[in-house]
């Protein structure tokens, strides 16, 4: 290999290095990205201890992109008489989940656990939906809150050692947006595994490298927070390596209800994202009126109006049409999501034994 490439972290194979500085979430830390053909796998080097962003993420979760949403969904999730309803038609990754339940269901009540479960929403969401659900995380002061906010149903563990302790005790795992985090996926998985029974499944949402154009360089969010973008072919690697049955969610009914088209010029252009907290740790910006709380506090209010789907539906329909009318000003700088989206949602079934 010449110094523009490395063994794929994933599958082995040979990966190419796509940019040399890309920026991280803190100044002044950049990084390299490498997508390998052989298995559509992004990755980041170098691999960097995390530990002190996440802890600059949580004393600023309410101001900083993308985890104020998580905070917020926290804050609000009580206030819906049918919460998972209102979780599955707010985001993809959600929504991907119920379909993924559907499927995957049967008539015994399955027992799940949440790996990740941060807040605790999205399980909280979930029993009240009489699914029987526990949630697990790594930080015990995202347990602690969510325990004080949603009811004893979440525990503080290692995936590593509760595997070892608990094998075959879980019908379905959830991973929603986890696995990107995770240095070594494939350890993870494994652990994964063994906490299921014969003919369990792992359901897993991750940012989809697979909805976009080979030229892009990075669609998730900045290193090292995230340090892999998966697609479809990274998953059949996955899936093929344990052995076990993979299939993917079909998306296009959720974006016949909630209609998204993502741009693709800026990041053409060259321009690079900006770190989100300066070399002390600081938050850079203020965000917190960003537009992406505003669509979530108006997501709240449209669903609790007695016409909220109608009025979505009529709102969804003119935005079709607008930019159906410009689509072809711009055909190489959008992409309409459609059976693929933003968020890869997988089923990897554990095969009978």
């Amino acid at each position: 290999m010449n110094n523009n490439e490395t063994e794929c972290l994933l599958c082995g194979g040979t990966a190419k290095l796509i940019h040399k500085e890309y920026p991280g979430y803190q100044e002044p830390d950049t990084f390299k990205i490498y997508h390998c053909s052989e298995c559509n796998t992004g990755f980041t080097l170098p691999r960097t201890q995390t530990s002190a962003i996440y802890e600059n993420i949580y004393k600023n979760r309410d101001k900083v992109p993308g985890y104020n949403r998580y905070r917020r969904y926290a804050m609000f999730i009580k206030k819906f008489a049918n919460p998972f309803e209102y979780l599955t038609e707010s985001a993809e990754p959600y929504w991907g989940v119920k379909e993924a339940l559907s499927v995957s269901v049967g008539e015994n009540k399955p027992r799940i656990l949440e790996i990740g479960s941060g807040l605790g929403y999205l399980t909280y969401s979930l029993i009240k939906a009489n699914y029987d659900v526990i949630g697990m995380d790594v930080s015990q002061t995202a347990v602690n809150e969510a325990n004080a906010s949603f009811g004893d149903h979440y525990i503080c563990a290692d995936l590593f050692e509760y595997a070892n302790l608990h094998p075959d005790s879980f019908d379905i795992v959830i991973l929603t947006e986890v696995i990107e985090h995770i240095d070594k996926p494939i350890a993870f998985i494994a652990s994964i595994l063994r906490l299921l029974k014969s003919d369990g499944r792992v359901i897993i949402t991750t940012p989809n490298k697979s909805f976009y154009p080979e030229d892009i360089i990075w669609a998730s969010d900045l290193p090292p927070v995230h340090c892999w973008w998966f697609g479809e072919e990274s998953m059949k690697h996955i899936a093929n390596n344990f052995k076990v049955d993979i299939s993917f969610i079909n998306f296009k009914k959720y974006y016949r209800r909630n209609y998204k088209v993502v741009g693709l010029k800026s990041q053409r252009a060259g321009r690079l994202p900006n770190p989100f907290f300066n070399k002390d740790g600081e938050l850079i910006a203020n965000v917190a009126s960003s537009k992406k709380n505003l669509k979530i506090h108006l997501q709240i209010l449209i669903s609790k109006l007695p016409l909220g789907n109608s009025l979505l539906g009529i709102s969804n329909s003119f935005l079709k049409m607008l930019l159906g009318k410009s689509r072809e000003l711009f055909e190489n700088d959008l992409i309409v999501c459609g059976e693929r989206g933003m968020v890869l949602c997988t089923i990897l079934k554990k095969r009978l034994s």
